[in-house]
């Protein structure tokens, strides 16, 4: 296996990183931390400096994409200017977050402990938490409440979701750097179809 050189200091960094793609490239039954240490070229014992044991260290992994996610999700709404467009900022950011981290996606999606719960005003979830205060806030600015919020919360995310599986995936024909916005913001979400 290809060894990774990792900085001084970055060692659980680096062995979270090569763990999530040997999970990518021959799945989550066949890791080891003595196989993640030898892709990372450092001894058998030294990612249990870490880790407790191969439980523990995919639940940092779980936690390190998580956490990622959440960061870069919540700098977006920092950073956005226009309050009417955080929505779908925050939508576009979700995207390209995958899109720049492919193999974060089939991974975070893939466990078993990630549930999202749509019926709920509570996910345990915190990307899609804050995803749901955003639309609470930016769609109730425009005069809508209720059903209206709630669907087309579920239907935005939806989108953005199935996007960022796509933007994970090879070969598909979209240039996601410049057509994401324009995706995005096709769904006009000031529709009041919905009952209230």
């Amino acid at each position: 296996m290809e060894k990774k050189p990792y900085h001084h200091g970055e060692l659980k960094k680096a062995l979270i990183e090569n763990g999530i793609e040997f999970i990518s490239q021959y799945g989550e039954e066949k890791l080891s931390l003595r196989k993640v240490a030898v892709k990372c070229g450092v001894s058998n014992a030294a990612p249990y400096a870490h880790f407790k044991d191969k439980d523990d260290f995919v639940n940092a992994m779980q936690n390190y994409v998580m956490d990622a996610f959440m960061n870069s999700l919540t700098a977006c709404v920092n950073e956005c200017m226009d309050e009417t467009q955080t929505f779908s900022e925050l939508g576009v950011c979700y995207v390209m977050f995958f899109y720049h981290n492919p193999l974060y996606f089939d991974f975070l999606f893939s466990r078993k402990s990630i549930q999202i719960i749509l019926s709920s005003d509570n996910s345990d979830v915190p990307p899609f938490e804050l995803f749901r205060k955003t639309a609470e806030k930016v769609l109730g600015e425009m005069g809508l409440s209720g059903k209206n919020i709630r669907y087309k919360t579920i239907a935005m995310w939806s989108l953005v979701h199935g996007l960022a599986a796509l933007s994970a995936m090879p070969n598909i024909d979209i240039d996601w750097e410049t057509e994401v916005r324009e995706i995005v913001n096709s769904v006009d979400i000031s529709d009041r179809r919905v009952e209230k």
